[in-house]
């Protein structure tokens, strides 16, 4: 069977043929495990152990070793012989990373990637993250309260949150420019964007990574808004013949970009949840959305887990470029070979068994994935694995009328999902504690010949339609966070309790946040064992939040890092040096509010809102009421004042 590929590259057309040889690969293993060396580590102070499964085949084995992610492997640390099994690496600093590429030598050629550690220690800061709601629904008191959990949600999940709100009949440049903006403000920081609803969809190049001839055009393109200095063109590609849906079809000025490939690399992570024409399900797109953000509510705060382990459904077992690598790759060194499932069919078994992650691919239709299911299965079932990479023709194109790839996270319990295969994904980072939106971006970033394995063929690198769907933060393990902030100040010291929490194993970790400073900062020296805390190093005049968060040592197939909950936080700021009100301390309503918002509990105050830079944006005398209905949603900074200079500070959240 021969396939043709063809991208548009700079200003000619490159005609690429793969011819796929359908015969059954060496020793009854699939071409994926062929490709796959499956890492796991086992660890102790001062020590990384390496392991894989040797099958025979072997000449050699190479080992790489680096600290970050986005540097080159440079040179081998060591050559090993075909029987070696393992490997001990007795140099490595407690608490940090270490990233390690093994190479199988010989004919079957294959690579395995581990992102080990011992005790890695927790992340504090996590950057800043521009979330971009469509505002169809804006105003429904389900949709914003979905907003504002998620909005929370990760901001205790140490990240800092800038809002955008935009129309779906927004130009695409137009949100972009909205985005850089924001980034702009401070490039250093600013780390990820996460798209909910239907905000704009950028489409980009003329290329068709699943081969089909009647799929060359232009393809989604998230990636464009990610993508913070390259130059983006709509001025050279003029094919309005070749792709069978008019929406793929891509001439000068039409809004469709010239790109196959990203033109620089992306400084920014991103995600999308969106499910605009799903007519599939019974539920509305408003329906949907909510659900998700709620689902993905419940599993940060630990309502529901799933199962270490992972699955894998192979359709595509005769293709010698072993789609499926792409999940035995990356599940060994999260829960060790022997924990990932290769034998059972992915939707049955999902629908009674938890796995946290799972893989399938067949061929595929917008709305199928042959082996695994179509649309309208998935909409009708509730599966329990929470990350799902899936591989087959036409649905990487995910902007396309009721698409498989996007249903898979309008269902059950998954909410993150990515077409891999081409290019593989590379993901292993998640078992020691990062986010899924950092992997996505390496992987849309990797360059083959000097990071990941990326294809048997020698392309797909940084190609424009690498794309997931769903939080762009979520994280594979979570803990109970603790609950019933209270914060006390007594001759300013601030006086911390809280309720515990059953999973903090190792204690809590406390933080503060002050708003001129835009960052988490740990205050505790050593862990917290208890429920209390006292603070007494804050600067005169600060206004601080205070945010506490249970901790586990968590151990997986690659070593093991503190794992910490989402934090809790008081709405109300404390600050040293503060004259407190005369009167009785008063309350405010409702809190997220959306126009009015009412101060009960004693006399009529004086009142200046703050925005998160510190700006004032409204002010007044004597009033029991606050009326937000015309700023921009976001969070916001209130202090309440009276006549004799006393004052008291809020938190609150405009929606």
């Amino acid at each position: 069977m021969v396939k043709t590929l063809r991208i548009y590259i700079g200003k000619g057309f490159l005609i690429l043929s793969l011819l796929i040889i359908n015969h059954l690969s060496c020793l009854g293993q699939t071409y994926g495990q062929d490709l796959s060396l499956q890492l796991s580590a086992s660890v102790q102070s001062g020590e990384i152990s390496l392991n894989w499964i040797n099958d025979g085949t072997a000449s050699g084995y190479i080992i790489y070793r680096r600290l970050n992610p986005t540097s080159s492997w440079g040179t081998q640390i060591t050559s090993l012989s075909s029987t070696t099994t393992s490997y001990v690496d007795n140099t490595i600093t407690d608490g940090y990373i270490h990233e390690y590429k093994v190479v199988k030598e010989g004919v079957d050629k294959a690579y395995g990637y581990i992102y080990a550690g011992h005790e890695r220690l927790e992340i504090v800061n996590r950057g800043i993250m521009i979330i971009v709601v469509e505002n169809t629904y804006q105003g429904n008191s389900l949709f914003d309260t979905a907003i504002q959990q998620t909005i929370e949600d990760i901001e205790n999940d140490g990240w800092i949150v800038e809002r955008l709100n935009v129309n779906q009949n927004d130009a695409v440049t137009a949100v972009k420019n909205d985005i850089s903006s924001l980034y702009n403000q401070n490039p250093t920081e600013t780390r990820a964007v996460y798209l909910i609803g239907h905000v704009p969809v950028p489409y980009s190049g003329l290329l068709n990574p699943d081969a089909h001839p009647d799929h060359l055009g232009a393809w989604p393109a998230d990636i464009y808004y990610a993508d913070m200095d390259g130059v983006w063109t709509d001025v050279s590609i003029n094919d309005n013949t070749s792709a069978s849906q008019s929406r793929n079809h891509n001439v000068p000025g039409d809004g469709k970009f010239d790109q196959s490939i990203i033109p620089s690399a992306l400084e920014l992570e991103l995600g999308r949840v969106d499910f605009a024409n799903m007519s599939s399900f019974s539920d509305s797109e408003e329906t949907l959305l909510i659900r998700y953000l709620n689902k993905a509510h419940l599993y940060k705060t630990k309502q529901f887990s799933a199962m270490d382990r992972a699955l894998i459904d192979d359709n595509f077992t005769a293709y010698d470029e072993g789609f499926s690598s792409s999940g035995y790759r990356n599940f060994s060194p999260m829960f060790t070979a022997a924990n990932v499932n290769n034998t059972n069919d992915l939707r049955s078994t999902t629908a009674t068994d938890s796995y946290m992650w799972s893989y399938g691919c067949g061929a595929g239709s917008y709305t199928s994935c042959s082996g695994i299911g179509n649309t309208s299965d998935f909409a009708g079932d509730s599966l329990q694995t929470i990350f799902m990479m899936l591989f087959g023709s036409y649905f990487g194109d995910w902007d396309s009328d009721n698409n498989v790839l996007r249903a898979s996270i309008a269902q059950g319990q998954t909410l993150n999902a990515m077409w891999a295969g081409r290019p593989h994904w590379s993901v292993h980072h998640m078992a020691l504690g990062e986010h899924i939106g950092y992997s996505t971006r390496l992987t849309q970033n990797n360059q083959s010949n000097s990071g990941y394995f990326g294809s048997t063929l020698p392309y797909f690198d940084n190609w424009i339609h690498i794309s997931l769907m769903g939080d762009p933060t979520m994280r594979m393990h979570y803990v109970l966070p603790p609950t019933n902030l209270v914060v006390v100040n007594n001759n300013d010291v601030a006086d911390l309790s809280w309720t515990a929490s059953p999973e903090a194993t190792i204690g809590y970790n406390v933080y503060r946040l002050a708003p001129s400073l835009g960052y988490y900062e740990k205050v505790n020296t050593s862990i917290v064992t208890g429920t209390t805390f006292s603070d007494n190093t804050v600067s005169a005049g600060e206004d601080i939040t205070y945010v506490v968060k249970a901790v586990e040592l968590r151990t997986t197939a690659s070593g093991s890092y503190f794992n910490e909950s989402l934090g809790i936080r008081d709405n109300e700021l404390f600050t040293v040096g503060q004259q407190y009100l005369s009167t009785v301390k008063p309350k405010i309503a409702p809190n997220p509010v959306n126009n009015l918002l009412f101060i009960s509990g004693g006399e009529a105050l004086n009142y200046i809102v703050y925005d998160v830079r510190g700006k004032i944006v409204l002010k007044g005398e004597k009033e029991n009421s606050i009326d937000f209905s015309q700023l921009e949603l976001g969070s916001y900074y209130l202090s309440l004042m009276d006549n004799f200079g006393g004052m008291t500070r809020f938190k609150l959240i405009h929606n």
